[in-house]
């Protein structure tokens, strides 16, 4: 490597290192970095919070399993408890787990809080995707918590290998949303004709969490179009008043509806800067929501192509703004979708370089 790349990789990585702490949005609410209880094996009853473990050994995570298991493929369980002082008043809080190699199974006092891969007889791995999960808060406790973690390593580097964030964590700006759209919404990768109409059953679609891929949702390896609905009330206090609709990012692509009514799509990408082209999936979506368009009952429909690698509404906030407090977010998000454009920018100069 010349020394005109290795100088323009220095400043690269100082100029990513200084974005990441720039667009930190998670207040950390628990931490999980260190000892777990650790078994190599596989029984069920290990996900319940009275399985009896006292004979596991304890290892660190994360960390590969073969620092202290050498050569082991196969099945094995992680288990920690943990408590929680500061919960906050949301429907969900976010689980990082960072990579786990190769398919994963996580719990949370019981509950099967997100999977990723697939468990032989149809082994699939998932070991290059980051683990997100969203947390119920109606199933933490104040006090005791436990998380159980299934993996299966079918060869190389297995476990919770490694994280940038490993943990709960609660997402700051969703406080920010004067409706939470957060949580449940219906989805499918079927077009049944008539996506968009409200008044179109839903009957054949499934549930899905939001933000969060679809492919730690059971839909591995799928990348083309899907479509979700939201239904949600506005109240009294909000009628009349100007409103935006936040979706967080989306992967790849997106044509927003709502009540039937197309209101945005980033499919153009007009307004961003031709770095930015091939990065829409790191773009925030806020789109203004148009004068007299909400009712007492209303949908959100959201159409979403995914080119390939993981795809779907991914990554928060998620809900309506009022007016006077989405200008000081599209202020922040503007330096974060800038900052995008200039990544791609020093990833192409240091490609040009080497």
């Amino acid at each position: 490597m010349s020394s005109k790349v290795i100088i323009a990789s220095i400043f690269f990585l100082t100029f990513i290192h200084s974005i990441e702490l720039k667009a930190s949005d998670w207040e950390s609410l628990v931490g999980l970095r260190g000892r777990w209880s650790f078994t190599v094996g596989d029984d069920p009853e290990w996900a319940k919070p009275g399985a009896d473990v006292s004979d596991w050994d304890a290892i660190d995570a994360p960390r590969e399993w073969e620092h202290y298991y050498e050569g082991y493929n196969g099945y094995a369980w992680y288990r920690k408890n943990f408590s929680i002082s500061n919960l906050p008043e949301a429907e969900f809080i976010d689980l990082f787990l960072g990579f786990i190699d190769d398919v994963d199974e996580v719990f949370v006092n019981g509950h099967k809080v997100g999977q990723s891969g697939d468990f032989p007889p149809n082994y699939k791995t998932a070991y290059n995707q980051e683990r997100h999960y969203l947390v119920p808060t109606k199933i933490l406790n104040n006090s005791k918590n436990l998380i159980a973690v299934r993996v299966y390593d079918e060869g190389l580097e297995g476990g919770l290998v490694r994280a940038d964030k490993f943990g709960f964590y609660d997402d700051r700006d969703q406080a920010r949303m004067a409706i939470n759209l957060r949580g449940t919404w219906k989805f499918t990768t079927e077009n049944f004709g008539d996506m968009h109409n409200p008044r179109s059953s839903e009957e054949r679609w499934h549930d899905i969490y939001v933000p969060m891929t679809w492919e730690s949702q059971g839909y591995e390896g799928y990348d083309g179009r899907a479509w979700y609905r939201k239904r949600f009330s506005v109240p009294e206090s909000l009628k009349g008043q100007d409103l935006y609709l936040v979706l967080g990012k989306i992967d790849d692509f997106d044509e927003v509806y709502l009540n039937g009514e197309l209101i945005g799509e980033v499919q153009d990408l007009n307004s961003y800067s031709r770095f930015q082209r091939d990065q829409a999936w790191q773009l925030y979506r806020i789109y203004e929501i148009p004068y007299n368009l909400l009712r007492s009952k209303n949908m959100i429909s959201v159409e979403v192509l995914d080119s390939h690698g993981e795809g779907g509404i991914y990554e928060g906030p998620i809900g309506m703004m009022k007016e006077k407090d989405v200008e000081s977010f599209q202020e922040k998000i503007r330096w974060q979708n800038q900052d995008s454009g200039w990544n791609s920018f020093f990833k192409e100069l240091i490609r040009l370089l080497d």
